[in-house]
């Protein structure tokens, strides 16, 4: 599949330099492989940081229009519980590296009171039994509703008992983590044609005998029980990661891209056009 990623900064003041940074997909065994990435402009520099990869833009005495794309190339891979368990084998992590996907951080906040309270009325005999009532209380305790640019974080979206994508996955992952399993959020796109917006959150739990595999909590018809195991257990292959670091430093903690400016306010539109020809091609991971 093909896709554009475009940036259009508006200056309409006197601003003196503008720095844009956008975390770039990668490949990741199993689930995606990124084909080929060229820009339109070139990067000032590429750098890693915390296992993601960005790209810098600086420019200078800016333009009053400035436009940026990002053309990137990829296969999705099917990769979901059903996959991990066929492949019957897990990743080899240090518990050191897992160590940071089991804390307590801003929106994802475990040790709070009441996320302590419902974590411990959570049963489950095994990890994947306690993943999935989890999973469960998170569908019938919130309503989706269209959040727009607001997060609320874990404990305020349960308070609220709404919230998008973002707080479907912020809630799924702090109460894996109150349960002693390290969970992490994902920041990416989907290709599912009825989604609000093609940005999306999504979530990864490690489970001891598969690694990272990951689920999706605010999915469609999730009140319809057939519907919601089959969905626990099968992803189709239309997510393309980005990110897992829900607090993103080099982002200013923003998803996606963030940028700073020397001078008069300037506005940033993002967004992506996915070439309809390779909108859906089913791959089976390998």
């Amino acid at each position: 599949m093909e896709f554009d990623l475009t940036y259009d900064f508006s200056v309409p003041g006197e601003t003196h330099r503008i720095s844009l940074t956008v975390v770039l997909p990668e490949t990741i065994p199993d689930k995606q492989k990124i084909v080929s990435i060229h820009y339109s402009v070139k990067p000032s520099r590429i750098f890693r940081k915390n296992g993601n990869r960005y790209a810098e833009f600086t420019f200078e005495k800016p333009q009053k229009r400035i436009n940026i794309e990002v053309s990137i190339k990829a296969e999705l891979f099917r990769y979901d519980l059903k996959t991990a368990k066929s492949k019957r084998g897990k990743n080899n992590i240090d518990n050191s590296e897992l160590s940071a996907f089991i804390r307590h951080e801003k929106n994802i906040e475990k040790n709070h009171a009441k996320i302590q309270d419902i974590a411990g009325a959570i049963g489950g005999q095994k990890e994947e039994e306690i993943v999935k009532n989890i999973y469960d209380y998170v569908i019938d305790n919130m309503e989706y509703i269209k959040q727009g640019r607001r997060e609320w974080g874990a404990v305020k979206a349960l308070q609220k008992g709404k919230g998008d994508c973002t707080e479907f996955s912020d809630l799924f992952v702090t109460l894996c983590r109150a349960k002693g399993i390290p969970a992490r959020t994902v920041s990416g796109y989907t290709l599912r044609p009825y989604s609000i917006s093609q940005k999306h959150n999504w979530a990864e739990v490690y489970l001891n005998d598969y690694g990272w595999v990951p689920f999706d909590p605010s999915i469609k018809n999730g009140q319809n029980i057939a519907l919601r195991n089959r969905a626990f257990s099968t992803m189709s292959p239309v997510y393309i990661y980005f990110s897992n670091i829900r607090n993103d430093k080099a982002l200013q903690n923003y998803h996606f891209a963030s940028y700073t400016y020397w001078g008069d306010k300037v506005t940033l539109k993002d967004s992506i056009d996915l070439k309809r020809s390779s909108y859906f091609i089913p791959k089976v991971s390998r």
